[in-house]
């Protein structure tokens, strides 16, 4: 192991280097943090986006990540997320604290102790420690980006390995991170990959934002009035905004305009 954590450390030109976004994949990007994880013995990875507090918190786009677990992609397979949403999530103390997080949490040490339902769960996917790295967004208001790690190894174990390696592996899921919101922000972006909110919705926002009257856009689209205000009272009730103001801020701080 301490062979390969030396060779692992010897690749700064990747954290370095102007990567083009043409030179990079989604598909390609999640298959090389693989490799490199499994490498360092984790069973499985996660990269994961979640909707902030400011956000509506009963809004759809909620609803739909616990009922699928939407915002999660990487090596864990879809059956084990769709079980842990439905199942066990919502007695995970991690949910408690997660999206407050600004280092790597490692799941042994929440202060509220860990869930034996969520224990038992992970030990049934030859999961025995989990580690939660938050990674920064261009919007911090209303992201929460994180990197999910499971391993095989117990707890104290863990800890021990996590600490020795923790200094070059988050600066390099963080550059990951970077080319993933470069080469893909739309792929995982909540509000788009659920269709939260219908194409004419979106397109009724567009020319809201731009400033076109509620008579102009419903004359460009071959809608009512009524209709154009139906789509806008819609995405305010999604966001939780307070105006049309508030909601075209909210609208471009998630990647919608």
């Amino acid at each position: 192991m301490e062979h390969l954590i030396l060779q692992l450390k010897k690749q700064p030109a990747f954290q370095d280097a102007s990567v083009l976004a043409f030179e990079c994949t989604w598909d390609k990007l999640l298959h090389e943090i693989d490799d490199l994880l499994n490498q360092l013995g984790f069973v499985y990875f996660t990269y994961s986006v979640l909707t902030r507090g400011q956000i509506n918190s009963s809004s759809e786009a909620h609803k739909q990540r616990w009922n699928e677990g939407s915002d999660i992609v990487g090596s864990l397979p879809d059956a084990v997320i769709k079980n842990y949403y439905k199942d066990v999530a919502h007695h995970d103390p991690l949910w408690e604290v997660l999206p407050r997080i600004t280092a790597p949490l490692l799941a042994s040490s929440l202060i509220s102790g860990q869930s034996s339902v969520a224990d038992n769960f992970w030990l049934k996917q030859g999961v025995s420690s989990r580690v939660y790295i938050p990674m920064k967004s261009k919007s911090n208001r209303y992201w929460f980006h994180y990197f999910s790690l499971f391993h095989k190894l117990p707890a104290a174990e863990f800890e021990s390995f996590f600490s020795n390696v923790s200094e070059w592996l988050v600066p390099m899921l963080t550059r990951y991170h970077e080319l993933l919101q470069v080469v893909c922000e739309q792929e995982q972006n909540p509000y788009i990959k659920s269709e939260i909110l219908s194409p004419t919705c979106q397109q009724v926002m567009v020319m809201t934002a731009q400033g076109m009257p509620v008579k102009r856009i419903a004359d460009k689209l071959a809608l009512t009035e009524e209709g154009i205000t139906y789509h806008i009272t819609r995405a305010k009730k999604v966001f939780g905004a307070k105006n049309k103001t508030h909601l075209v801020s909210m609208m471009h701080e998630v990647g919608l305009l």
